[in-house]
C-alpha cells in the first residue's frame, strides 16, 4: 500500500502518514496519522515529499505551499484573500 510521505510534525522524521479519510477536512488539507510515532494532525496536501518543486510555489498572502494554478487553500481556509 503507498502512502504519501511528509516530514512528521511529532517526531520531525520524513515518513509515511496514513491518511484519516473518515475525518471531514477542508479542500486541500488532510488529517494523518503518523506510521512512526502515530501522532495525529493536519497537513496541506502541497507539503507532500516527491512533489516536484516545478508543481508547487509559496502564496503570496500566507506564505502557505500551494499548487501552480490554484488558490491557495490556507487563504480560502482563514479567509485571507
Amino acid at each position: 500500500m503507498n502512502h504519501a510521505q511528509f516530514k512528521c510534525n511529532g517526531c520531525s522524521r520524513k515518513t509515511e502518514f496514513l491518511w484519516l479519510d473518515q475525518l471531514d477536512m477542508p479542500e486541500g488539507f488532510k488529517a494523518y496519522q503518523c506510521m512512526d510515532c502515530g501522532c495525529v494532525g493536519v497537513k496541506n496536501i502541497a507539503e507532500a515529499i516527491g512533489i516536484p518543486d516545478s508543481d508547487i510555489t509559496r502564496c503570496t498572502q500566507c506564505g502557505s505551499w500551494q499548487f501552480l494554478g490554484t488558490d491557495c487553500h490556507t487563504c480560502a481556509l482563514i479567509g485571507a484573500k
